[in-house]
């Protein structure tokens, strides 16, 4: 599968799963709202949802994939011993973890929302909610590590589709378990360890079916030492958008209550293009670059960089522009209901707004960062990662004093792009790959005007028709300006020759 169409494979079944996270948002929204409830379950998900970005899915795939990836070169036996032995660490490490997180939680959300802390029944539900979802680490993990098998080994559906599940265990929870007497935010909290259990269960019969069947034993492998060398820094190095938004919150704790919620859903709609774009090109990327490099093929490297770099980029900035323009009519659409106020829908979408304006960097930190762990480089990504958040801090401190909660999600993005320049600039003067800078701005400019151009023709399509009128005319306006500004933007990227859509699209549709 040629790396463009296993990208959107990827991007197919993250689609699939962030539909299913919408509907799970705007439920949510209309049981929970925006207040200290909602507060409290977001911060009893902030510390198994941040390990698991860090440690799982993000820092330990690309620490683990380029190791397995060689082994896999040398025979599937050789790959297969090596996971089974990082496989029996991994649990060990993970219930030691569970258990200190469930008999330390006080202690854990008081770091995590300090200003918790003189509200006694609102810091009281947060950490009973806590003891509860932190087992989804240890869950999600297992799950992780089995995708990051199926995906060395070309196999990139399964894993994708796995985050459905969790949705649709939110889902059932927040729709059934209140019907028997169980508060909403409750059977939310419930639905996360179920989730966990469900991904596993589905990881586990992927894994089976293409033909890896792990063993436990004592972990010893000459190569464990160097995975764990490597784990710590790829931790930093690509969780650095993640420990914005555990600083964000730490912040937010202190700006009253519903902040922490609004930049939580915010977060979730801004999230769903970084997931479709930035993280769906560099899990596919990650495999292809560590066995070009080690290979010795820069220039085979080099190419398949740059490609996902110009696609990647170019639909990241047509989605900053669409989520800007529409940012207030998308949140009150979607969360405006039930509990789900009008004024906590506008302040959401002012946050979400900030945010969007650094997804372009987080995208391009997605694939610099993939570059360099390919690369065996895991001191540049941890350097950056560092500038980027002493420049988040000080952005935080000096912007939510003027803009509250809006300040922080504006401070996030900018350190996004810091830390994307950043990484970009040492990439190119380390040579890890070859970028033709000047070959590249050619299309990303192309894709800017385009951009632009979608931006424009959504604003005059907001003065021609109004929006209101009820749910289905708000719906309907909404599916209309989404169609609208994709149909523009795809068309005008694919005249640019920036993107062959067409094309891509009868390998998709053919396949």
């Amino acid at each position: 599968m040629s790396l463009l169409r296993a990208s959107f494979t990827v991007s197919f079944w993250t689609a699939a799963s962030r539909v299913l996270g919408f509907l799970r948002d705007i439920v949510m929204a209309n049981k929970l709202g925006a207040g200290a409830a909602s507060d409290a379950f977001f911060v009893a998900l902030i510390l198994p949802n941040l390990l698991r970005r860090l440690f799982a899915e993000g820092a330990f795939n690309v620490a683990f994939v380029p190791l397995l990836s060689a082994e896999k070169s040398k025979s599937d036996a050789a790959a297969l011993k090596f996971a089974s032995s990082v496989f029996t660490a991994l649990v060990g490490v993970l219930i030691t973890v569970t258990i200190l997180a469930e008999i330390f939680m006080p202690q854990l959300v008081n770091i995590l929302a300090p200003g918790f802390v003189g509200d006694a029944e609102r810091f009281d539900l947060t950490v009973s909610l806590g003891r509860i979802t932190f087992p989804y680490l240890m869950l999600i993990s297992g799950a992780a590590f089995m995708g990051a098998i199926c995906n060395t080994w070309g196999r990139f559906a399964a894993y994708a589709a796995v985050p459905a599940l969790l949705n649709i265990a939110f889902l059932g929870c927040l729709l059934i378990l209140p019907t028997y007497d169980i508060s909403p935010v409750k059977a939310a909290t419930i639905a996360v360890p179920l989730g966990g259990v469900l991904q596993v269960l589905f990881m586990m019969n992927a894994l089976k079916r293409v033909g890896v069947r792990l063993t436990f034993g004592l972990p010893k492998h000459a190569l464990l030492s160097d995975l764990w060398r490597r784990l710590g820094p790829a931790a930093l190095g690509v969780g650095v958008l993640q420990i914005s938004f555990l600083i964000d919150n730490f912040l937010a704790s202190f700006l009253g209550s519903g902040a922490i919620s609004y930049l939580q859903y915010a977060n979730r709609f801004y999230q769903f293009p970084l997931a479709l774009i930035g993280i769906a090109t560099a899990t596919v990327l990650l495999p292809h670059l560590s066995k070009t490099l080690a290979a010795g093929h820069k220039k085979e490297a080099s190419a398949a960089f740059s490609k996902a770099f110009v696609g990647a980029m170019a639909l990241g900035l047509g989605a900053f522009v669409g989520l800007f323009v529409l940012a207030e009519e998308l949140l009150a659409t979607v969360l405006q209901h039930g509990a789900f106020t009008t004024d906590a829908a506008q302040l959401t979408a002012w946050a979400m707004m900030g945010y969007a304006a650094g997804l372009p960097g987080y995208i391009l930190t997605k694939l610099t960062a993939t570059a360099f762990f390919a690369a065996g480089d895991t001191k540049t990504p941890v350097k950056a990662s560092v500038l980027a958040l002493g420049v988040n801090i000080i952005a935080n401190v000096i912007l939510m004093q003027y803009f509250g909660h809006v300040g922080i999600a504006v401070a996030t993005a900018i350190s996004g792009w810091v830390n994307a320049l950043f990484q970009l600039s040492m990439l190119q003067k380390r040579q890890v790959v070859i970028i033709e800078f000047t070959t590249l701005m050619r299309p990303l400019t192309k894709a800017l005007v385009v951009g632009l151009v979608m931006g424009a023709c959504l604003a005059l399509y907001k003065n021609i028709f109004a929006y209101g009128g009820g749910i289905i005319q708000e719906g309907l306006w909404l599916v209309g300006a989404i169609g609208l500004g994709g149909i523009l933007f795809l068309m005008g990227v694919e005249a640019a020759g920036v993107l062959p859509v067409r094309k891509l699209a009868r390998r998709i549709l053919g396949r």
